[in-house]
């Protein structure tokens, strides 16, 4: 009776701590989704998050050391087996942090791209747009006579969007970044004009400054 006891104990024990374990990964899963949350929302950089991924990971591997060591107490086979299923869920969880990273940091290397590739440029909304316009010389004139941009010499510029009832949106693309800084400084001439001039965010800056 008294081993039965025992082995009672240590089924209890063994049993309580899985739970323990089980729910500590469920905590560094939450860490991790809203770490991934607030770096799309620019809230926190990229080291920071890079701390916060290596934390995830070590927990991760000192969980699984934790479910490993438990295994040598298992002294039945039904708990033998839930120890073996755990084990499996614990690789299957960190594999799964681990794809997270890579995707997330592969998402972040586009985000990077997609980030340089607007430096130079501006989104000017509000201009009346006409059927044979050449959108090109409307805004240099436009960067000249408006902002004081002094012979600007751009690269590109064009309408986005559906035609429709308003007029679209120009994205200028400047040779020199310079001038693209000094249209962007003189934009608070256009005050009560109803033409905004405002960097080239791509759509993950744009949700961020949503929120």
């Amino acid at each position: 009776m008294d081993s039965e006891n025992k082995l009672l104990n240590l089924e209890q024990t063994v049993l309580e701590e899985l739970k323990v374990l089980c729910q500590e990964f469920k905590s560094q899963n939450v860490a991790l989704a809203v770490a991934k949350n607030e770096i799309r929302e620019l809230k926190i950089s990229h080291k920071t998050f890079e701390k916060i991924m290596l934390q995830i990971s070590g927990s991760v591997e000192d969980i699984q050391d934790k479910v490993g060591s438990q295994a040598s107490a298992v002294t039945t086979p039904a708990l033998h087996e839930v120890v073996e299923t755990l084990e499996v869920k614990m690789k299957y969880y960190a594999e799964a942090t681990k794809s997270a990273h890579i995707s997330f940091y592969q998402e972040q290397e586009i985000e990077k791209a997609n980030q340089f590739a607007r430096m130079k440029n501006v989104r000017i909304s509000g201009p009346s747009e006409s059927k044979k316009e050449e959108v090109k010389s409307v805004v240099t004139k436009f960067l000249t006579q408006t902002l004081d941009v002094p012979n600007p010499d751009l690269a590109q510029a064009y309408r986005i969007g559906n035609k429709g009832a308003q007029p679209r949106a120009i994205i200028v693309k400047f040779v020199d970044q310079v001038q693209r800084d000094i249209a962007l400084a003189n934009k608070t001439i256009l005050k009560g004009r109803r033409i905004w001039l405002d960097p080239h965010l791509t759509p993950l800056q744009v949700e961020a400054r949503r929120k």
